[in-house]
């Protein structure tokens, strides 16, 4: 299956059939990505209640949940040997508050290990293939949930995002992804989590109203409305987020920009002060100091499984193992830990600045390339081409999701036209936490011009 396929929104997904249908259809669909490495666990067709009629505004939609994310019935690997064929037996607060809306699980999904990467290169589990281009990546960590909503597989699906783990796929994938502000979406409980301070549990989907309505299902969230008599004012940063772009990259978000301001939407040059340097000395500290905690927590509250030890020694994949020998072998200081932990209120101020305009007034959201460049071949793990110079993969990846990420700000990733190699480009939109709604009515408004 590929990006071919007629994309499902929530809408069509209701129909067709009852409850038990569409979800052995969704079953069939997941197996029909088996070349691009989307799913890790499928639902047994054979299992499925003929009877199964759940109730609620998302009764029946099948739905994919990364397989680093709790779900009762199926297990959770966190893309790494150690934890092959784990069934915690739980779901994550945020898969229950779907599931009660009547939602339905299909699969799991493939991801970079314990989800510590931007490939979804999984040594494990094999690569994640982006749909548009089987040779390249699919971004991750969150590649196997991008590519299932990519390819048709299911109109949505649940992420998780560290710092840039589901807006990377989406951008890479020709997807919506929707970063919540961190713990909007719910605590960790239930996730193989790396970051108690930076990483949430986030959403795939086709058009920013599904991405609406999954966010009152899971936050409880009344929906905001930009009134259309209203201009957009849009921040543009360019110091740092418009640095270093491929030329693909540059052209397709150049022209998405110019569509925006024809419509009448107002460009706003900003700065982030630091934000770079910011995230450059707080970000990766952070993660280095809290993972320690956070994995050996979640193998802790497990029925049974492995130990910390024997979860590092059974890694596979080269770059996760050194970033978790790293954390193990220079580990991170408490006082260097709370002195980042300043360092991020400071980031924080400065995106709360950017926001405020001369004179009065306030941006409705920051806009920037999602990724500096289109998904890099896969075996690219550690330098990539880009203008004909070798650059680091993780690093320009993430250039521009990073320093929101650690600062816990929301954010969406919209698709905004592809490179002429067919290969799909990220728009981001950016505000301030807490400000989800009002992001997504934004998102909804700019979606809707770029269309």
């Amino acid at each position: 299956m590929t990006v071919g396929a007629e994309r499902l929104d929530l809408a069509r997904a209701r129909t067709g059939g009852t409850a038990a249908e569409r979800l052995t259809a969704a079953a069939a669909r997941a197996h029909g990505t088996d070349e691009l490495g989307a799913f890790l666990a499928v639902v047994d067709p054979g299992r499925i209640d003929p009877d199964l009629s759940p109730d609620g505004p998302l009764a029946g939609i099948p739905i994919a949940v990364k397989d680093n994310v709790d779900v009762a019935d199926l297990p959770t690997s966190g893309g790494t040997p150690a934890l092959h064929g784990s069934r915690p037996g739980r779901d994550h607060s945020a898969v229950a508050r779907l599931r009660a809306a009547g939602a339905t699980v299909v699969g799991k999904t493939n991801l970079h290990e314990l989800a510590f990467g931007i490939t979804s290169n999984n040594a494990a589990y094999g690569p994640v293939r982006n749909p548009h281009d089987p040779t390249r990546s699919a971004g991750g960590s969150s590649g196997g949930s991008a590519v299932a909503v990519a390819t048709g597989v299911v109109p949505v699906a649940l992420g998780t995002d560290t710092g840039g783990s589901m807006r990377v796929p989406a951008a890479h994938c020709g997807v919506v992804g929707h970063r919540p502000t961190t713990g909007r979406w719910g605590g960790l409980d239930g996730v193989v989590s790396i970051s108690s301070t930076r990483d949430t549990v986030g959403a795939f989907a086709s058009t920013v109203a599904d991405v609406v309505l999954l966010d009152q299902v899971v936050a409880g969230a009344t929906p905001a409305t930009v009134p259309h008599a209203r201009m957009l004012r849009l921040g543009v940063p360019l110091p740092g987020f418009f640095d270093g772009l491929a030329a693909d990259v540059a052209d397709a978000v150049g022209r998405a920009l110019d569509r925006l301001a024809d419509a009448g939407v107002e460009l706003v040059e900003v700065e982030v002060v630091a934000a770079h340097e910011l995230d450059a000395r707080c970000g990766f500290p952070i993660v280095f100091h809290e993972v320690l905690r956070t994995l050996p927590g979640y193998l802790g509250s497990l029925p049974s499984g492995p130990s910390f030890d024997e979860l590092v020694a059974g890694v596979a994949s080269p770059d996760v193992r050194g970033a978790l020998e790293h954390a193990i072998g220079d580990p991170v200081p408490g006082s260097v830990y709370a002195e980042c932990l300043q360092l991020r209120e400071a980031l924080r101020a400065a995106y709360a600045a950017a926001h405020e305009l001369d004179g009065g007034g306030r941006l409705d959201a920051l806009v920037y390339p999602t990724v500096p460049l289109t998904a890099p071949p896969l075996g690219d793990d550690d330098t990539t081409d880009l203008g004909g110079e070798q650059v680091p993969v993780f690093g320009t990846t993430i250039q521009n999701t990073g320093p929101g990420s650690t600062a816990g700000m929301p954010a969406v990733s919209l698709p905004c036209g592809t490179s002429p190699a067919g290969l799909p480009v990220g728009l981001s939109l950016e505000t301030l936490p807490g400000e989800d709604a009002a992001l997504l009515a934004v998102a909804r408004r700019v979606e809707q011009l770029l269309s």
